[in-house]
């Protein structure tokens, strides 16, 4: 962990962040609704699964907008910063949705 880093996670410990105690891992798409909208960014429901040494699988439930091309896919694994007191508390990265190109 860089300097920055470092400091940063000091800060979440300071102000209480849910999530100072995160650890890095993914999270994978167990399931995925269908596109809600008809054009541009379009909302789904998706359910999760941590997965993180020494944290239990969770499963965790949520919402989000992106566009058709980057849907995700039942499967796929995105990278996650997870907490160990509340694994349910999760910090995703959704650019991970995007090809490399593309971010």
């Amino acid at each position: 962990m860089d300097e920055a880093e470092q400091m940063a996670h000091q800060l979440e410990r300071l102000v209480g962040d849910p999530i100072a105690d995160a650890v890095q891992g993914f999270v994978r798409v167990v399931s995925v609704s269908e596109p809600v909208g008809r054009f541009g960014y379009l909302s789904c429901t998706i359910r999760l699964a941590t997965e993180a040494d020494g944290i239990p699988e969770t499963f965790i439930d949520t919402e989000i907008a992106t566009r058709r091309k980057w849907w995700p896919k039942v499967g796929q694994r995105l990278p996650a910063r997870i907490a160990r007191s509340q694994p349910d508390r999760v910090d995703i990265n959704w650019d991970a949705l995007a090809p490399r190109s593309e971010r």
